[in-house]
């Protein structure tokens, strides 16, 4: 199952649709169908309004697990954990319809039947969880060897979500050989995945076609890499895959829709943080240290060169000095600005940016043009991250931190092309969730 070209495990993929049937169908109904049986003479709309009302409550119920990271496996593994965050969630979910009944007297029947039903929510929540938890992991061969085939373990030993173990490498040449010891021994893999497809001999492929219509999984190495990763390796990357893929396609009604998403959304946070930006503007200027916003020259679409605008979190420098990797220059940062960077607000003025056109909302963060230079000599196909429009905030932002090295960049820009590759409005959507969630808990500032 993918959600916005991110693959998700099968495990968590079927916690989302479970929770979705309960929370949003069934609960509902459970609450509904006596209403309806008691009483026939209810009107049909009331019925459905009501209806509507408990479905709206299961869906932001759905949003604060997500939130409390019980779609994650990892964290699911543990069960104080797990626990403690169902409580959690609960308690805020709680807060929140109470919140709401001051506010709109008309979600005080919603608030009665959700604490009515609390307990068996929550119970079904955790009896989800446990029964999501692999008992028996998937029996992987890697067909490869050296770097590539060692790296493939890492990642499968990183990510116990996907509830997978490498049970054996094998040699391209001892492919056969493995695969006949394994069925004589009485076992079986469930997966092969192959470091390097067209290194294969003819006779390894006709074996692994073999073994693909006997039912075995058979993956090529980037494939898995890209969905347990969330990045695309760049040194296993090359023009034609690109080319001949039937991804990394930029069309302009992509671009139009993104455009129209930057205008509405930016125009409404803009009025939205209006308060908040006068006020981080007024004590930046009784600071008396230096000019209230910063400006600074960074590469945008196509390599065009614009004008970020931000609020000024550091120490200014010499019209002659020029700035490094933003890893680098964390002796400069004030105490206001260590706070405003820790929650991005900081990045609020780039809203003017995004409604000029210059900026999206969701994208690659803008390089300087110096350090674009740099990086393009030794990291390949970092000027492609360029052909989307740079943003506030991206992929690679809430799934890596800040690059202060070219090979931490080079990690960077896996992430920027694994957004180029699968560009699209629902990714953009997803990026902004997550956003949400790291500015939340502060993650990943500097």
């Amino acid at each position: 199952m993918k959600i916005c070209g991110k693959a998700l495990p099968p495990r968590a993929a079927l916690l989302l649709s479970l929770d979705f049937v309960v929370l949003v169908i069934a609960a509902p109904l459970l609450f509904i169908v006596p209403l309806v049986a008691g009483s026939s003479s209810k009107p049909i709309g009331a019925v459905l309004l009501g209806l509507l009302r408990l479905m709206l409550v299961g869906i932001v119920c759905q949003v604060i697990f997500y939130y409390h990271d019980l779609y994650n496996l990892q964290t699911v593994r543990i069960p104080r954990t797990t626990i403690v965050q169902v409580l959690r969630a609960f308690a805020l979910l709680f807060l929140l319809l109470a919140m709401g009944v001051l506010l709109l007297p008309w979600l005080a029947p919603v608030l009665s039947k959700v604490l009515l039903f609390a307990g068996f929510l929550a119970l079904v929540t955790l009896v989800s969880r446990r029964l999501a938890l692999p008992r028996n992991r998937q029996r992987v061969l890697v067909v490869g060897a050296g770097d590539e085939a060692a790296e493939l373990q890492a990642i499968v030993l990183s990510s116990p979500e996907w509830n997978m173990e490498v049970a054996e490498i094998a040699p391209p040449a001892m492919l056969t050989k493995v695969l006949q010891s394994e069925k004589g021994a009485g076992e079986a893999f469930e997966r092969i995945i192959v470091t390097n497809v067209k290194a294969q001999s003819d006779e390894n492929l006709e074996t692994l076609l073999s073994c693909k219509m006997a039912g075995t999984e058979i993956e090529d190495a980037q494939a898995f890499f890209e969905k347990a990763t969330g990045r695309v390796r760049v040194d296993h990357l090359s023009a034609e895959q690109c080319i001949f893929s039937d991804r990394y396609s930029n069309r302009i009604g992509k671009r139009f829709a993104k455009r129209i998403f930057d205008l509405l959304v930016a125009g409404m946070l803009l009025i939205v943080t209006s308060p908040v930006v006068f006020i981080v503007a007024f004590v930046i200027y009784l600071q008396q240290d230096g000019p209230v916003f910063y400006r600074q020259q960074r590469v945008g679409l196509f390599g065009k060169r614009f004008s970020i605008l931000k609020f000024r979190t550091m120490s200014p420098v010499t019209s002659v000095q020029k700035t490094g990797w933003a890893g680098n220059e964390t002796h400069r940062i004030t105490p206001l600005g260590k706070h405003l960077r820790k929650y991005r607000i900081d990045e609020l003025p780039q809203l003017v940016n995004v409604l000029r056109g210059e900026m999206s909302l969701i994208g690659p963060r803008p390089e300087q043009p110096h350090l674009c230079e740099v990086l393009e000599q030794h990291v390949p196909f970092y000027k492609h991250r360029h052909s989307v429009p740079p943003g506030l905030t991206g992929w690679a932002q809430v799934r890596y931190h800040y690059g202060s090295t070219i090979e931490e960049s080079k990690r960077k820009l896996e992430y920027d092309l694994f957004y180029v590759k699968h560009l699209s409005l629902w990714l953009d959507c997803a990026i902004a969730l997550e956003t949400v969630k790291v500015v939340l808990v502060g993650r990943g500032a500097l």
